[in-house]
């Protein structure tokens, strides 16, 4: 009985993740049962000489220990592939099946874990310019080339310093965090990662019946504040995202660009400035000769 609840608590307290880890435990398991035979040999044999009492007891200690082996290895070997097949499960439930990538859900959660620890992160949110109509002169399987493609380049760059997510269709989604507490370096860095990817994006070549479909992605970034939700992050950079594929595609714009590159805004403040200056006292000091 000691054996068996000390088993179930090696299994509760440790999982059996790899080759390495198995042998551990069926070492570890195994000596153990061979200590407790051991002990038995020289508990009933208390009082009779030591040296043949201590030689008993590791002969029935060794063999105890090689029997039990292959027992524990069985099930060392079950709950190592219980382990793989919840892993398999887990990523199946949590990643992107096209591309490895978080899926939506996964990746709004990582974020919103960071923000609530009040991590400053940045946010990258990324779409693929005029997807459609590469799905529509190439072809789907063509269109989910480019999309796979994609995600392999952001998982060879961001894979160590960043996660990564694929919101839907050809929107992707990159969170790093920033190491640096001055918001205009904080800012250069991001964007900085965010244009090679951008440039990275832009040297992938799929091969097609009607040629090397090259695929072009616009990026907007945002960065969190303190006190700031995944839904109001995600908003500013949606909206910076906007702006670029305004201003022509294939760029990065911040969110502290949107008021020089929005076209919309711009209109609208060369508007303001206009009808500023025209509805203005005039100067009326008279000048000389006047009447």
């Amino acid at each position: 009985m000691t054996a068996i609840r000390s088993l179930v608590g090696h299994l509760s307290r440790r999982s059996i993740r790899c080759r390495r880890d198995l042998w551990l435990f069926v070492a570890r398991i195994s000596a153990f049962v061979a200590l407790i035979a051991a002990s038995a040999v020289v508990i009933q044999g208390y009082g009779g000489e030591l040296l043949p009492l201590l030689g008993t007891s590791l002969a029935v200690g060794l063999v105890a220990g090689l029997l039990t082996a292959p027992i524990f290895r069985e099930l060392g070997e079950m709950y190592l592939d219980l382990w793989r097949s919840t892993q398999a499960l887990r990523d199946l439930a949590a990643k992107d099946q096209q591309t490895g990538l978080l899926n939506n859900r996964s990746f709004v959660a990582a974020v919103e874990e960071r923000l609530a620890v009040r991590r400053h992160v940045a946010l990258l949110i990324g779409d693929l310019d005029r997807f459609k109509s590469i799905n529509d002169l190439h072809g789907h399987l063509v269109g989910d080339d480019v999309i796979a493609r994609v995600g392999e380049t952001l998982r060879d760059m961001f894979d160590e310093i960043g996660v990564l997510g694929r919101m839907g269709g050809e929107e992707y989604a990159v969170m790093i965090e920033c190491p640096f507490v001055d918001p205009e370096i904080a800012h250069a860095h991001a964007a900085a990662l965010a244009e090679e990817m951008r440039r990275r994006i832009a040297t992938i070549r799929v091969a097609s019946e009607r040629g090397p479909v090259a695929p072009t992605i616009s990026i907007g970034v945002a960065w969190s504040r303190p006190n700031s939700t995944f839904s109001e992050l995600y908003a500013r950079s949606d909206k910076a995202l906007y702006v670029a594929k305004a201003s022509g595609r294939d760029r990065v714009v911040g969110e502290h660009e949107i008021d020089l590159l929005d076209p919309e805004r711009g209109l609208s403040r060369m508007q303001d400035l206009y009808w500023r200056s025209a509805t203005s006292e005039p100067d009326v000091t008279p000048a000389v000769g006047w009447a």
